[in-house]
């Protein structure tokens, strides 16, 4: 037992990364609800990839770690049908208040007899955009950006395209696509905010509920390089997620010569210029550059780089 004892201390300070903050045992399981981002095959960034969390995705916290990066302790958690993995206590809350965790989440509704309720009702779509000028549409899982040509792609929230489909109607209320090598149909219902999906000719049932939808840039489709946005504005504001799932708020402001604001996780907003770009726009005031392409930006920093996605 001596011998044990003498190896759990050893093997506790040579624990990777900063062990400052050990989780006792006492404090978990407990529930809690991501903010979205990477699920990891061990306790750091130097770990790979095992998975994805979307915002509002819940979890039960395993354990803790040990492991602290930027003052918040990677846990061992258990998330959709069972599968586990290693999650940054900076992108997630949980039921009840631990230093390592970013805060505790809100209170859930209390279960019991609600008051009788009118079915939701859906907002309306973005002023002016409907199924004849549409070029973006967004999801809670990914977006689906016309590119041109009558071509569309499907990415997820990080920017990674799945599928590609073919446009082959548009009315009023929606767009019509199909993916021939799968033999799937989509309908982007705009006046029903909702993806609806189908198997060749056969019946469509929703998929996901549209949360927000952009009309095709000055009438024509939206390609590569360009940033959605309504028709007749000079600034724009986009959401972006990097590593970790850590956010970046970019402004972009088109008049004058063209600059953006920026805020990485929370800090105060950085002004860049922009400046002369083989492709895509680019920003810099020399530390720091922002180099955005569609639907992702690179940015350098004196601290480092890292490619970040759009996300909404």
């Amino acid at each position: 037992m001596q011998r044990f004892a003498v190896l759990l201390a050893v093997a506790i300070v040579f624990m990777p990364g900063s062990a400052s903050l050990a989780s006792p045992d006492v404090d978990f399981p407990q529930s809690g609800q991501s903010y979205g981002g990477k699920v990891r095959s061990g306790p750091g960034v130097q770990y790979g990839q095992s998975g994805s969390l979307y915002q509002g995705d819940s979890i039960l916290i395993l354990s803790g770690t040990g492991v602290m990066m930027n003052g918040y302790e990677w846990f061992q958690i258990r998330y959709r049908n069972g599968q586990t993995g290693y999650h940054w206590g900076g992108l997630f809350c949980s039921e009840r208040p631990y230093p390592g965790i970013y805060q505790v989440c809100a209170p859930r509704p209390q279960v019991g007899s609600p008051p009788r309720q009118q079915p939701p009702v859906q907002p309306p779509a973005t002023a002016g955009v409907n199924g004849t000028n549409v070029g973006v549409v967004r999801h809670s899982a990914g977006s689906f950006v016309n590119v041109g040509g009558g071509q569309w792609q499907e990415t997820d929230v990080y920017g990674t395209i799945g599928f590609h489909f073919q446009e082959f109607g548009r009315d009023e209320w929606s767009v019509y696509l199909h993916d021939a090598s799968r033999n799937v149909t989509l309908q982007l219902d705009l006046h029903r905010r909702m993806v609806l999906y189908g198997q060749g000719n056969g019946p469509k049932s929703d998929l996901y509920a549209i949360t927000d939808a952009f009309p095709a840039r000055g009438g024509q489709p939206v390609t590569g390089g360009e940033l959605p946005q309504p028709a007749g504005q000079n600034a724009l504001t986009v959401k972006y997620t990097c590593t970790e799932g850590i956010p970046l708020i970019v402004n972009y402001v088109n008049s004058g010569n063209g600059h953006l604001t920026f805020s990485m996780d929370g800090a105060p907003l950085h002004r860049l210029d922009q400046v002369v770009s083989g492709s895509g726009a680019r920003y810099s005031d020399g530390p720091y550059t922002i180099h955005s392409k569609g639907a992702q930006v690179y940015i350098e920093a004196p601290w480092g780089s890292d490619t970040c996605y759009e996300y909404q």
